[in-house]
């Protein structure tokens, strides 16, 4: 049997109290960045109002900035009065050069997103020809946009980014047809939405339904 000195055996008990606290404190400190870093995407919330230059809060309570900070080129419009649906959707960007435009937006790198690509054509040049063309995301084939002249349209890509920033692009693919766009609404998620989503398949919006709900129901 082995004895130990008082002053001894209360110094190596202190000591190894210690050595448990701060394995603790490491332990919750590595937890709490790594829920800081899963969770640091969902701090974007951010409305573009494209072909605005001004900023103003929507009937939801959304703030909406104009579309100067992220692209340029492209020429803004707007619709008329008599096609007029919303306050967002009454201007546009229509691109008239190159074959393909791009908004550039920096956002969380490797944070999962939602991105919502709004259109609504509402005859802004008078032609009553609605275009067609192709919408892009950090260069890949996002969907092919076919405009309305009375109804607006919408494409949603969900994705875990790769950069630190997202490319929104409009592609012409016919002659004399100008792609154009309303509004780009970007989202952050938080990590457990969506959870079988990875970094090499996205997800694209094919229809959204509230089951059991009478009312429509806005993200």
């Amino acid at each position: 049997m082995t004895f130990c000195k008082p002053f001894y055996c209360s110094a190596k008990s202190v000591i190894h109290k210690i050595h448990l606290r701060m394995s603790t404190l490491l332990q919750v400190s590595c937890l709490i960045l790594a829920l800081r870093c899963l969770s640091a995407s969902a701090d974007v919330f951010l409305s573009i109002d494209c072909g605005s230059s001004s900023s103003f809060k929507d009937e939801n309570l959304i703030d909406w900035t104009g579309d100067g900070d992220y692209v340029q080129n492209g020429e803004s419009h707007s619709v008329g009065p008599a096609n007029s649906i919303s306050r967002v959707m009454d201007t546009l960007r229509v691109f008239t050069t190159r074959r393909k435009n791009c908004y550039h937006i920096d956002s969380v790198k490797q944070g999962k997103v939602l991105v919502r690509a709004s259109f609504y054509y509402g005859d802004y040049d008078n032609k009553s020809m609605p275009p067609t063309f192709d919408l892009q995301f950090d260069g890949n084939y996002w969907a092919t946009v076919e405009t309305s002249s009375t109804e607006y349209v919408y494409h949603e890509v969900t994705y875990v980014m790769k950069k630190d920033s997202i490319s929104v692009c409009v592609a012409q693919t016919s002659p004399g047809q100008f792609p154009f766009i309303s509004a780009i609404e970007v989202r952050g998620l938080e990590w457990y939405m969506y959870r079988n989503i990875n970094d090499t398949y996205p997800l694209f919006l094919r229809r959204r339904v509230a089951f059991g709900s009478n009312a429509t129901i806005r993200f």
